[in-house]
């Protein structure tokens, strides 16, 4: 473990005692929101008020989750993100779980509910693009990049709902190894994401990578109904906050943890103020330029 680094993510600034490489770094002139750091958890300093398998909740606000390869994460109060680490893991799963779970639960405790969806942003704008795991986020996102958008978040976008403003979350997306060829990435094992998942972590060029919070124009929800043509459907208000609330990241354990009230309160205030779209695709990978137009004439429709 080296010197600490500063990394922005999310509007927040984060200062981990361990680099993280999949983290865009950010000088260390700004306040920090939240420290990162790696070694044996503490033994819990509060009663057990809530628990899973593999999540414990305390009375004085921290909580802790197991990971399947026994990566233990910690939560202290939106402040604290702590990681142990089994010996002789390897980085790429102790890093894939820190951007993951580690940061989207971090973000539930400070009350900002990450949505589940990659975003990119264009002139000024950006569009984020939800969907359930495996319904095509990022490979939607890297079409758009063939278009000259650039990225802005992968599998979390942080927005503020009171003034519609994505923040830019992590550089790199994450694609099936079928979309990963498609674009022409070559596959390398070292960038799998997990032991056992046919994903792969694609660099993004960092003039690709927009690192400037930008308002949000419209969001896409992709959906799994086999069309023969992509079909963008703009959604009206309350089933716009429901398909918002439903796609929040780690929605079920945010819930569990008490944010109810908070993603409620997010999903509608967003869905008042931002174009909610039903957008159906079909799977085929050779369709994607006709559903980058759909998404492109839906925001032609919406401005």
């Amino acid at each position: 473990m080296t010197g600490a680094g500063h990394y922005a993510y999310g509007g927040l600034v984060f200062r981990s005692t361990v680099p993280l490489p999949l983290m865009p770094a950010c000088a260390g002139d700004r306040p920090v929101d939240v420290e990162v750091e790696f070694g044996p958890l503490p033994a819990p300093a509060a009663a057990l008020v809530r628990a899973k398998p593999h999540f414990q909740m305390y009375a004085d606000g921290t909580a802790t989750l197991r990971s399947p390869e026994g990566i233990r994460l910690g939560f202290d109060n939106g402040r604290i993100l702590r990681i142990e680490v089994p010996d002789g893991l390897e980085p790429r799963l102790v890093q894939s779980w820190l951007v993951g779970p580690g940061l989207g639960l971090i973000l539930h405790q400070r009350g900002f509910p990450p949505l589940h969806a990659c975003a990119v942003s264009s002139a000024g704008r950006a569009i984020a693009i939800a969907g359930d795991s495996g319904a095509g986020k990022s490979t939607t996102a890297r079409m758009l990049l063939e278009r000259g958008y650039k990225l802005l978040a992968e599998d979390q976008a942080i927005i503020d709902p009171a003034t519609a403003t994505l923040f830019p979350g992590v550089p790199d997306l994450r694609l099936w190894v079928e979309a990963a060829r498609r674009f022409g990435h070559p596959i390398e094992e070292q960038a799998r994401v997990g032991a056992h998942e046919d994903k792969f972590t694609i660099p993004t060029a960092r003039d690709r990578f927009d690192t400037t919070p930008s308002p949000l124009a419209a969001v896409f929800v992709l959906l799994a109904d086999p069309v023969d043509r992509p079909v963008a459907e703009r959604l009206s208000a309350g089933p716009a906050a429901h398909a918002l609330h439903r796609h929040i990241y780690r929605l079920r354990l945010a819930s569990f943890m008490g944010g109810g009230p908070v993603m409620f309160g997010w999903a509608t205030a967003l869905a008042a103020r931002v174009p909610v779209f039903a957008l159906r695709r079909p799977r085929d990978l050779s369709r994607l330029g006709e559903l980058a137009d759909c998404i492109e004439r839906a925001m032609e429709r919406s401005a």
